[in-house]
């Protein structure tokens, strides 16, 4: 098991076509890592229409921060953002196997470790 990251954005409705191709950029470039470096993950809009969800579960937080240093995630992650009307809101699931660290690792508020694009991250 590993612990569980849920990201959701809010994007503007004249902007869900060209966040989807920013992400799929994204996800492209991240599937060999995401198919050896996860647990699961799983993407997709939401009940409403113009909130998209992230899940993933890494098995190393070391891969996910060498990820978020990255400049490509950098840049696409500033594109993504552009479309976004409000801050990404992320909430943190701790696997009972682990120890909390994660929330130590990730306060709740203003992300320290993505970007500060756009209207920016936001920990639950």
């Amino acid at each position: 098991m590993s612990d569980l990251f849920i990201s959701r954005w809010q994007i503007k409705p004249e902007k869900r076509e060209e966040f989807l191709a920013i992400f799929n950029e994204l996800y492209e470039a991240a599937k060999p890592l995401l198919e050896t470096e996860t647990t699961a993950y799983h993407y997709g809009w939401s009940r409403d229409e113009n909130e998209f969800v992230a899940i993933e579960a890494w098995k190393n937080p070391a891969t996910v921060a060498a990820l978020r240093a990255s400049p490509q995630f950098k840049d696409v992650f500033g594109r993504m953002m552009a479309c976004a009307s409000a801050p990404m809101r992320m909430e943190l699931i701790n696997d009972l196997s682990n120890d909390r660290s994660i929330f130590a690792a990730h306060p709740a508020g203003a992300s320290t470790v993505h970007p500060e694009v756009g209207h920016g991250t936001i920990f639950l």
